[in-house]
């Protein structure tokens, strides 16, 4: 049986992956996204001003697509972007007319005219729940092309090109080339490893790399621009993870590896005196940084390399990279990552000090008059989740 404790990379691996699965949306939360999208969709194929006629769909972009959800910080709702696809030429149609057109068909509903809020090119419904829905319209390009949209400007005067679809499946064909993904591969040792209570997900170590190194990623840069501006949004994040893996096959490897890419790209423009350019991978003529001023790149660059320089620390020991755990992903999602991982595997390691964890952990802890601690004799100790020594 395995001792996860005695290999420190797969120890390493194993809780990165925990941490990614303990930021990311639950799955009753995407559910009921879903219900609230597929309900909004129903409303609109009954309206009988505009939509009735034509075909519609609504679904996701973005994170909830490409499986890269991270739970917002400081209890802010989820930012759910989803496009209502009218499956008709946008020449038929003005930007204007089918954004109205939504508006309209929302507005006859008492209850989401009171939770809809007007955006520039988009509607947002404001759930009294833990998200809100952008609701973006969208026509075809032409009678033949199902994926790719037409959406409104801004100004709603003119159409711009989008891809969600294509660009989710982009992103998932770049993370299946890992050939043989480190927890996968130990699949059968962790779980046989873990306590008869322990019931994890396999999607905690059948993610992908290059998914679980997108939400790790995103999570530090929630972190970092909590008081920062020029945040970075995550389809540059996203879409720089996904041009830049090389198929790493662990999670660790894939965020070492690409950071120093991005770094390094970005330092050959700079030197080159060009500007560092992340154009969409499904529709080349879209620049993702068209707009970026000085001010963008230097908030680009400082947040990437401030956290390529913490990255390097978790490359050795628990005991030296601790702090940064915590400085990259927040203390209590560690800590309960950790405490977790330490009860999973403690019965099947032969450590002392990680046995003695699991068990003040689980409060099932006695320590008897030697000052051992143990399951069996002695003083019960009090349980805590505050686990934070050695490891």
């Amino acid at each position: 049986m395995i001792d996860i404790f005695k290999d420190y990379i797969l120890q390493r691996e194993e809780l990165l992956a925990r941490i990614a699965q303990e930021l990311q949306l639950d799955k009753t939360r995407l559910e009921r996204m879903e219900t609230a999208y597929n309900t909004v969709a129903d409303l609109l194929k009954k309206d009988s001003d505009f939509f009735n006629d034509l075909v519609i769909e609504i679904y996701a972009q973005g994170s909830t697509r490409t499986g890269t959800t991270v739970k917002p910080i400081n209890d802010k709702d989820f930012d759910l972007d989803t496009v209502l696809h009218i499956y008709d030429p946008y020449y038929k149609h003005s930007p204007e007319d089918i954004y109205n057109a939504l508006v309209k068909a929302l507005e006859k509903d008492s209850y989401y005219k009171a939770i809809m809020e007007k955006k520039k090119r988009c509607v947002r419904l404001n759930y009294k729940s833990d998200f809100h829905m952008d609701i973006l319209p969208a026509c075809m390009p032409n009678s033949f092309e199902k994926e790719v949209i037409k959406i409104p400007e801004k100004a709603l005067k003119n159409w711009s090109s989008g891809n969600p679809k294509g660009f989710s499946i982009w992103f998932l064909s770049a993370a299946n080339t890992a050939s043989e993904p480190l927890l996968r591969k130990n699949f059968d040792s962790l779980v046989k490893a873990q306590v008869e209570t322990e019931k994890l997900p396999q999607e905690v170590y059948f993610k992908t790399p290059l998914q679980r190194a997108t939400q790790l990623i995103k999570r530090y840069r929630d972190i970092y621009f909590q008081d920062k501006d020029y945040r970075v949004s995550s389809i540059v994040i996203t879409t720089l993870l996904g041009q830049l893996y090389q198929g790493e096959n662990s999670i660790f490897e894939t965020i070492d590896n690409v950071v120093k890419r991005i770094k390094d790209n970005f330092s050959v423009a700079v030197n080159q005196g060009i500007r560092f350019k992340i154009y969409n991978p499904v529709n080349p003529e879209e620049d993702f940084t068209d707009s970026w001023t000085s001010s963008h790149y230097s908030a680009f660059y400082s947040f990437i390399a401030d956290f390529h320089i913490k990255w390097q620390n978790l490359k050795f020991s628990f005991e030296t990279s601790k702090e940064d755990y915590i400085k990259l992903f927040g203390e209590g999602i560690y800590k309960k990552a950790l405490n977790e991982q330490i009860v999973a595997f403690s019965k099947s390691s032969n450590n002392v000090f990680t046995k003695a964890s699991s068990l003040i952990t689980t409060g099932a802890a006695l320590t008897n008059v030697q000052g051992n601690i143990n399951s069996n004799t002695g003083i019960k100790n009090e349980s805590h989740h505050n686990f934070g020594g050695k490891y």
